[in-house]
């Protein structure tokens, strides 16, 4: 029986042994998804005019108005808050799983008073009073701990790059933004700019009309009077669609409704011509933080499959206490009065009705889930990507072509506003160039906000900061964790 005893303990020590010093080879290795590497594999994109390296930034898009409403955004805005409290959030529950693997220790100090006969049948009161320290620890033989720690720094690294993609994209929209505001300036001086030119014609052929020139009829005055009208029409829809733009502004600065207003000076091309660094797909899994994260939270659900499995496995715990007990005060800690304890348990699942092993095939499939989440996140990165060359390739040229357009037709009203002055052309002639200048210089103010989106969408897609910034270190934020799943 004793041989038996004997033999026990020394499987159990070695079992331990074993475990101490492979604790982490419960947690399963990190496999790529087919997708991760087969876009990774790939030189260029489709769309792609050039392959130079390097990471875009969305500052190219605007000038000094846009910069200030970024540092506004930066430091005010509700979204961005909310962000970057998840991820302390995380930060905290990731400090929290490092402390639950750590030995901790605990001051107590109890009084207490009772009430109580004496042997001459009389009662009396008697006071107690004592104070402490308790100390646990938990082992941790298979790591179970250790991988709860590992997967929650995972999550917290995840959650700061989340709040990373979420300050681009809330850039990217406050850039959109800003420049449909641009737009709406930029239509609104045209549409004052078109009332005016209507202006100039209606009192032209007022003029002669009233002078009693056979070139111009009452029926001319009127036409010409109508297209006035309805050129002034416009103007104040367009105003009310400006002011309505720098309303968005604020909310999404958390301003107050009319501060961006004060400050918006308007008048500013949308955008100037910038060189677009392309690179390969594969530098989309450094330059966009949502890859990123999607991977660290792949990875840190491997991590929970490990702990979920050192579940199943002996725990063992050491606990120690040190009490003083005294009937006063004064005598609490004298050491003739201490009691101390010293205690060590083991504890083995022997039967959990199949919970514990439902719970490793939960957080399996939750891995496997992430890394689909992960394939996907990246496919949508480099879709996103081709999606935003082919637009603004596309734009480019029908900008070209518009450009055609609105030179042709601006060629077209000045011959016939020449010809009209000197009676050679009528009103209609006029009236009718005009119109057709009017819609190819706001087809071409339409485009441009369009090209300009279509680079905000690029820079997005690219990860593109608003201006560089250090990337955030794995290595350096969480010392046991090589990117590659090796701990």
């Amino acid at each position: 029986m004793a041989n038996k005893l004997r033999l026990k303990k020394r499987l159990l020590g070695g079992a331990l042994l074993s475990a101490a010093t492979t604790g982490c080879a419960l947690t399963p290795d990190p496999v790529q998804p087919q997708m991760i590497d087969e876009l990774s594999q790939q030189e260029t994109y489709l769309g792609a005019v050039s392959n130079e390296a390097g990471q875009p930034q969305m500052s190219r898009i605007g000038g000094s108005e846009l910069d200030d409403l970024v540092t506004v955004l930066r430091a005010q805005s509700f979204t961005l808050k909310e962000a970057n409290l998840q991820a302390e959030q995380a930060l905290q529950s990731a400090k929290i799983a490092r402390g639950q693997r750590l030995p901790s220790l605990t001051a107590l100090g109890d009084v207490s008073t009772a009430r109580a006969p004496d042997f001459a049948g009389d009662f009396s009161w008697s006071e107690a009073y004592s104070a402490g320290l308790i100390f646990d620890f938990n082992a941790d033989i298979f790591g179970g701990l250790r991988a709860t720690e590992r997967s929650a720094k995972l999550n917290a690294l995840a959650s700061q790059l989340s709040v990373q993609a979420t300050e681009q994209r809330e850039i990217a929209i406050l850039a959109k933004n800003w420049v449909s505001a641009i737009t709406l300036q930029r239509r609104l001086d045209l549409a004052k700019r078109t009332a005016e030119s209507f202006r100039s014609t209606y009192e032209l052929t007022d003029q002669r009309y009233t002078g009693g020139s056979t070139t111009a009829s009452a029926s001319d005055v009127q036409i010409a009077l109508q297209n006035l009208d309805t050129a002034l029409s416009d103007i104040p829809q367009i105003e009310t669609d400006l002011a309505n733009q720098l309303l968005i502004l604020d909310e999404q600065l958390a301003r107050s409704p009319g501060q961006t207003e004060e400050t918006f000076q308007g008048g500013v091309e949308p955008l100037s011509p910038v060189s677009l660094p392309i690179g390969r797909p594969a530098n989309l899994l450094a330059n966009r933080p949502d890859v990123a994260a999607s991977e660290l939270r792949y990875l840190a659900a491997l991590e929970d499959v490990g702990a979920a499995r050192a579940n199943l496995y002996p725990a063992i715990s050491l606990s120690a206490s040190l009490t003083f007990q005294a009937d006063t005060p004064g005598d609490i800690f004298d050491w003739d009065e201490y009691i101390a304890s010293l205690a060590n348990s083991i504890t083995a699942p022997v039967f959990q009705g199949g919970r514990l092993k439902a719970q490793i095939q939960i957080e399996q499939a939750r891995a496997t889930e992430l890394a689909t989440a992960f394939a996907r996140t990246m496919l949508a990165a480099v879709v996103d990507v081709e999606i935003a060359l082919s637009d603004l390739d596309g734009l480019k040229r029908q900008r070209d072509l518009l450009q055609n357009a609105f030179d042709t037709a601006l060629v077209s009203n000045e011959l016939a506003q020449g010809r009209y002055r000197q009676g050679l052309a009528s009103i209609l002639s006029v009236l009718e160039t005009q119109r057709s200048l009017d819609v190819a210089e706001q087809n071409l103010i339409l485009a441009d906000q369009a090209i300009a989106n279509a680079h905000i969408d690029l820079f997005l897609s690219l990860g593109g900061e608003w201006t560089a910034r250090d990337e955030i270190s794995i290595a350096q934020s969480s010392p046991e964790f090589d990117g590659k799943g090796a701990r």
